[in-house]
């Protein structure tokens, strides 16, 4: 194991025993499945720092499959737009970065093992949902180079808090303590070593030079669900995520607490969760802002809370099970409850087309599906409603859970996520109980939309995205089974 400088130290750990292989060697292979940035990574950093103290350049690499679970233009959209900014960034770092878009007459067998045989050691970034967390891990099994595993995803590592955090009391201060520490780190190092520019064993994608229309064609020669369109709401660029959070910090977060339920409000939220979910931005560089703006305490206190306590405590939630994604991962009590109301009648059953379509009975509902649906994004006080609906409508709370992972993880930008997942437990029965049992819910509250409903424009705003119906996709005769975690 390698000596880590004390800002990037916490943040590692060996996914295998194999060592540094300091000699024959031409680089250090650093591999982005989802932290797409260039700046504030803190994977670039320790590949930066190992390639520094061996003499060896570090060679940047991501590869896009068809493949992967939930594949569509909207996810790929997002992928590839951001990647030619990562590429574009680590030419201004003095580093090589080097993409790959599986496709038909573009296939490359084993690509990551192959690159790995040049290399020093292999980082890559660590997640613990969706396919990077089983794929790191069998990656390392197989690798005969070391491979190492960064935090990227989180300010404060969720590897240097205490085992046994079972409430988000304890979170807060577990983690508030270390904030400060994780804050003050020093990021984007420099590289003492040359570009790394000898041929590789494949053709890279040239993204950083790549029109908006090079990628579109791209993705039009993918295999992958063309139904579900690109998000235009959601420019998929550092650019575009740091204009946001300048704009909300300055005119936005000092009303923060008072409009963050309100989703009518588009200016009340920070809309970062798209960026936050593909590693566009990082909690440090919002944090950052946070800290500097010229709002109340309370103010900041709310936003971070969100950012640091609630968002962080889901990550540390999804490290402790193996399959974030499943039903078994909602509190014992809750499964016990739901699981005996199992068999009460329900009022209706949609089908999954509705489902997908915000087509059922219900406005608050259709509204909050179809902005999903459009946009790639649901604001977060409609998802309660959205996902307690779910529960009477469909035949079981088994059926309901998949419903909801699948709608979350086909739909939306910020899905297959610890946060979504830990949200989605919430609606299921990890918040308090209700005050007395009921059918088909028993001791899970449900959710009532009267409170939605009440904010300033929310009525209009809701009959507007109930009505509006131009996308249409292809929808499966059946729910998925364990699509994300199956071994």
């Amino acid at each position: 194991m390698p000596e880590w400088s004390a800002d990037i130290a916490d943040r590692v750990r060996a996914l295998n025993n194999v060592p540094v292989e300091d000699k024959n060697s031409a680089y250090v292979l650093c591999w982005l499945p989802q932290t797409l940035r260039a700046w504030d990574n803190p994977a670039i950093d320790a590949a930066v720092e190992l390639g520094n103290r061996i003499g060896r350049p570090v060679l940047v690499y991501l590869g896009v499959r068809e493949d992967y679970p939930y594949a569509s233009d909207r996810l790929h959209h997002f992928l590839l737009h951001a990647s030619r900014d990562m590429q574009q960034g680590c030419g201004e770092r003095g580093l090589r970065c080097v993409n790959f878009v599986d496709r038909a007459g573009r296939r490359e067998k084993g690509l990551v093992y192959r690159l790995a045989e040049q290399a020093a050691a292999v980082i890559t970034d660590d997640h613990p949902v969706f396919v990077a967390r089983r794929q790191a891990r069998a990656f390392a099994d197989r690798c005969n180079r070391a491979v190492f595993a960064v935090d990227t995803a989180r300010l404060v590592p969720t590897r240097m808090l205490p085992d046994g955090l079972t409430t988000t009391p304890a979170f807060r201060r577990a983690s508030g303590e270390l904030r400060p520490t994780y804050e003050s780190h020093a990021a984007d190092f420099d590289s003492d070593l040359p570009v790394y520019d000898d041929d590789l064993c494949f053709d890279g994608e040239g993204l950083a030079e790549a029109s908006d229309d090079d990628i579109a064609g791209i993705i039009a020669g993918c295999d992958i669900d063309h139904s579900l369109p690109l998000c235009a709401d959601f420019p998929p660029n550092r650019a575009t995520a740091l204009a946001r959070l300048d704009d909300f910090v300055t005119d936005h977060l000092a009303s923060y607490p008072y409009r963050r339920n309100n989703a009518a409000d588009e200016a009340g939220v920070s809309n970062l969760s798209p960026y936050l979910h593909f590693g566009v931005i990082g909690p440090r560089t919002i944090t950052a802002a946070v800290r500097t703006a010229e709002v109340t305490a309370n103010a900041k206190w709310k936003y971070l809370d969100g950012l640091l306590t609630w968002r962080e405590y889901f990550h540390y939630l999804a490290y402790q099970t193996p399959h974030p994604d499943r039903f078994d991962v909602i509190p014992q009590a809750a499964q016990t409850t739901l699981l005996a109301h199992a068999d009460d009648p329900r009022p209706v059953l949609h089908s999954l087309d509705d489902l997908v379509h915000g087509r059922t009975e219900d406005e608050t509902w259709n509204a909050a599906q179809r902005q999903w649906l459009h946009t790639g994004y649901m604001h977060n006080n409609l998802r309660m409603y959205w996902g307690k609906q779910i529960i009477k409508w469909t035949r079981d709370p088994q059926t309901a859970w998949r419903t909801a992972c699948y709608l979350n993880d086909r739909l939306a930008l910020d899905g297959r996520d610890p946060a979504t997942y830990g949200n989605m437990q919430w609606v299921f029965g990890a918040s308090k109980k209700a005050y007395r049992e009921q059918p088909i819910y028993g001791w899970v509250p449900p959710k009532s939309d009267r409170a939605i409903r009440k904010r300033a424009g929310a009525t209009e705003w809701l009959a507007a995205w109930a009505t509006r119906d131009k996308v249409r996709v292809d929808v499966p005769t059946g729910l998925p089974h364990d699509l994300l975690t199956s071994e």
